[in-house]
């Protein structure tokens, strides 16, 4: 479980609400990095979990919902599950499959931006000197 905390620059009282360096929860990792050029502290996601997509794609997906002209509905007796809810409620249902994707850690102002990896204890990005962080976390994430 990710948390948050308030770090401050004693000398410049720059304030800045971050994780502090490495943190992850159930479907993502983050990490605090320094931008030279904004000169702030960003928690940046490094890693996302996703859905494997099972779907076809836009143009081979079956229009459902729609009868063409002169076709007739098929008794119940026909279909292959007539009762789709019944049996979700009974069978357990295949576990979603996922994957991680990696990401490169970038500025959320400019991908341009020059950046670097920032670890608690750390240095203030506007004068230089080390950062206090607040003992209780100020929020709660994931």
């Amino acid at each position: 479980m990710g948390r948050t905390f308030q770090f401050e620059c004693p000398h410049c009282r720059y304030q800045a609400r971050v994780s502090g360096g490495a943190d992850g929860g159930l479907n993502c990792s983050i990490h605090t990095i320094y931008c030279r050029d904004c000169r702030e502290l960003f928690d940046v996601y490094l890693r996302i979990r996703k859905k494997l997509s099972t779907e076809a794609p836009a143009k081979e997906r079956p229009r459902q919902g729609l009868l063409s002209a002169g076709s007739s509905i098929p008794p119940v007796s026909l279909i292959e599950e007539p009762w789709p809810e019944f049996q979700r409620t009974r069978t357990r249902r295949p576990a979603r499959q996922t994957v991680w994707e990696d990401k490169k850690a970038e500025c959320p102002v400019s991908a341009i931006h020059r950046v670097q990896l920032w670890q608690e204890p750390g240095r203030c990005p506007r004068c230089g000197n080390f950062m206090e962080k607040n003992v209780f976390p100020y929020r709660r994430w994931d």
